[in-house]
């Protein structure tokens, strides 16, 4: 539907403001307890818990005996995103002081050897998630809304002992990926309305609603190389999975797709980026060990989001992530028999360098963990871990489009804020 109201739209072009630049992400990498405690830093080479498949299937090769881990992470953020013009009434309108849910990532793991040679292990987790939501009301809601992704990777694996130095390990995943991608009509609404010279519409209307799930398949493989009791390094890949969801469309604006209080059948494909790591690990003198990683994220592979609805484009809006990189490093220090200590820090890169999204409000940030587990005896412990994410200021602007995908304004938006993530896991053998 045009919006012909030449103008109500200037009026909201010069009320909204100019325009400025933001990155977003929505990589996990809360596997374990322990990796949280030292900033995920040697995760792919220390193994002291089977959540350890999660980073580097060859590091299976390290357990001698059954072992089962159960995790839990609490990601607590407090992101806040204010409108950036230069009328503080509609800043004030724009405003939205908790962008990002709280959330618990659970992950559970097993690993065990077949012989002197082979090992198998299971691990379900996730590496990837996001849930931002704005007011049904919100100013700008067609480009607010609803973003909810939830996966779940199924990832059993095999590792081989080639020799006393060197382990290779491989896996397959099976990734299951929920999605609910909704938009209101927001400020839309009453242009709508002036164009028709009626109320219909209002700014609670859903202009377009998505909700779908679906399955997604890839495979990854991990080398260690076991230098001395010492020193150790080791390097992981995990593929790209490419989930075809298929769910159900609405709106309540009147379409040739879809009429309000109907629903048809949509489509959606989510790239997920691969995942590859390089980790070292020293024990430098008998308490204290040193380790650390280097982490490349494929995320060029997720140019867009894509909605259709038999073929015709129902949804879209380019994201155009670049690569990213995670430089972390961590120590531990052995205090006793029973109790271990950890920290890490690391510094994680923003994927989003060319486009703007108020749904994936985030930039490069810093990582500052400690953590600690306790040993009860030879056959169970808990590990806790604390990260906080120290998250950089970011302005940006983000196009508000009418019903027919033309740009009538670049919204401009402030965004800051920081993340506490606890995490607790426990560990048994047998």
């Amino acid at each position: 539907m045009k919006i012909r109201n030449a103008t109500l739209v200037l009026a909201i072009i010069a009320a909204l403001g100019s325009p400025y630049a933001l990155s977003a992400g929505f990589q996990l990498s809360e596997h374990s307890a322990a990796g949280l405690g030292r900033a995920n830093a040697g995760e792919a080479v220390i193994a002291d818990s089977a959540a350890v498949l999660a980073n580097n299937a060859a590091a299976l090769t390290r357990f001698d005996s059954t072992n089962i881990s159960v995790s839990a992470a609490y990601l607590v953020p407090k992101v806040r995103v204010t409108g950036n013009g230069p009328d503080q009434g509609v800043n004030n309108q724009l405003t939205n002081n908790n962008v990002v849910d709280n959330v618990i990532v659970p992950g559970l793991y097993i690993a065990s050897p077949i012989n002197d040679t082979v090992f198998w292990g299971i691990g379900v987790f996730t590496d990837f998630g996001l849930a931002t939501k704005y007011p049904d009301d919100y100013l700008a809601g067609s480009i607010g809304g609803e973003t909810r992704l939830e996966t779940v990777n199924i990832n059993p694996n095999l590792a081989f002992k080639l020799n006393e130095q060197f382990s290779a390990g491989v896996g397959v995943s099976a990734v299951y990926g929920k999605a609910k991608l909704t938009r209101t009509l927001g400020i839309l609404a009453d242009a709508m309305n002036a164009d028709l010279g009626t109320d219909v519409f209002s700014r609670t209307d859903t202009a377009k609603s998505l909700d779908g799930q679906g399955w997604g398949y890839g495979f990854n493989a991990g080398l260690l190389w076991e230098i001395n009791p010492s020193h150790r390094f080791g390097l992981s890949y995990r593929s790209k999975v490419d989930i075809d969801m298929s769910g159900d469309f609405s709106s309540d604006v009147p379409s040739t797709i879809v009429q309000p209080g109907q629903t048809v059948s949509g489509e959606l494909t989510l790239n997920l980026p691969s995942i590859a790591e390089f980790s070292g690990y020293h024990q430098i003198t008998e308490p204290f060990a040193l380790h650390y990683s280097v982490v490349m994220t494929g995320w060029n592979v997720f140019k867009e989001i894509r909605a259709t609805v038999d073929g015709q484009e129902v949804l879209q809006k380019d994201e155009n992530f670049e690569d990213s990189f995670k430089y972390a490093l961590g120590g531990t220090y052995f205090l006793s028999p029973n109790i271990t200590l950890r920290a890490g820090v690391a510094y994680d890169q923003t994927p989003n360098v060319n486009n703007v999204s108020i749904s994936l409000p985030d930039s490069d940030r810093l990582n500052y963990s400690v953590g600690a587990s306790y040993r009860f005896n030879d056959s169970s412990s808990i590990d806790f871990g604390f990260t906080f994410v120290d998250a950089k200021e970011g302005t940006f602007t983000e196009p508000l489009e009418d019903g027919d995908g033309n740009t009538i304004v670049d919204v401009p938006f402030r965004s800051e804020g920081d993340v506490y993530i606890y995490a607790l896991q426990y560990n048994h053998s047998f």
